[in-house]
């Protein structure tokens, strides 16, 4: 148990990492040490490790009763959630952050980019593009669809949504949104995205019907993404690094869950070549990751 944790004596911040065999946690425990180390006291535990159990960690967090806790992933901000409440959190790269329980002491960056950025970013790819599909959840996007409405006619793109009640309603609404779009625009959403299973099964229908996906999150890229627009690691650490620092000096905080400031894209051009979408030729310079 040792091992998992820092040579340091107790610190004001220990890091729960969910998996830091995962490239992009370990990059931003990596790139959050580099910031605060000199600043803080840190102390580091690794939740993928087998020999670390539920025990183990409240023990570690009882003895170095760290001031915050730094959560890099969604299991790591639910173990401190469960185990440390009380403690001011700070956490990053959790996907679909809305269906975390939020505390009172709980901040975070999230892992989605503002829409109106992303949809200027899809008509500088697609200058052709009409009609994005979206399906969300009333619950967790009714504002945020209605804000990302009024972004899509600035540039000239047309939503269409279709509002997904439980995770049994997926089949229904895929069929009835794919037909009317040109793209169908996965956000984060709860209970549209409610496990590999439901990702799969929507990116395997929408492939059916030869309309694209677009996404926000890398592993999408692994299920067929044709565009995936995901937020900058580095960046959106150096934000929860500060955040962490106005924390720990008792300073207020404007926004809670701010989104990211940066960004990494990755096209998939074998979509774009199987689908004979109308590509902008010069948006290739903007690309950080090519799928051939």
């Amino acid at each position: 148990m040792a091992a998992a944790v820092s040579a340091e004596e107790a610190g004001s911040i220990l890091i729960l990492n969910s998996n830091m065999s995962t490239e992009k946690y370990a990059l931003a425990q990596t790139e959050f040490k580099s910031r605060l180390e000199k600043r803080s006291n840190l102390a580091e535990v690794n939740l993928g490790e087998k020999e670390i159990d539920e025990a183990g960690i409240e023990k570690i967090i009882r003895e170095k009763n760290p001031e915050l806790i730094y959560c890099i992933g969604s299991k790591a901000y639910m173990m401190s959630n469960k185990l440390a409440k009380e403690k001011k959190t700070v956490f990053s790269s959790a996907i679909n952050w809305r269906r975390l329980p939020m505390g009172r002491n709980t901040y975070g960056v999230s892992n989605e980019l503002p829409a109106g950025m992303v949809l200027m970013t899809y008509r500088y790819f697609f200058p052709g593009l009409k009609k994005i599909g979206v399906l969300y959840n009333q619950n967790y996007n009714a504002e945020w669809l209605k804000n990302a409405e009024k972004d899509a006619k600035d540039v000239g793109i047309e939503i269409i949504a279709e509002s997904v009640k439980n995770s049994n309603r997926l089949d229904s609404a895929l069929e009835e949104l794919l037909p009317k779009v040109d793209v169908l625009w996965l956000i984060s959403d709860p209970v549209v995205l409610s496990g590999p299973e439901s990702t799969l099964n929507i990116l395997q229908k929408s492939d059916s019907m030869k309309k694209p996906v677009f996404a926000y999150n890398e592993i999408f890229s692994s299920y067929g993404a044709l565009l995936v627009i995901d937020a900058d690691i580095p960046t959106m650490v150096e934000q929860a690094s500060m955040m962490a620092l106005d924390l720990l000096s008792n300073k207020k905080i404007a926004e809670r869950v701010p989104s990211p400031a940066g960004s990494h894209i990755i096209l998939n051009m074998k979509k774009v070549e199987e689908y004979g979408i109308e590509l902008n030729k010069e948006a290739i310079g903007s690309v950080n990751k090519i799928i051939k």
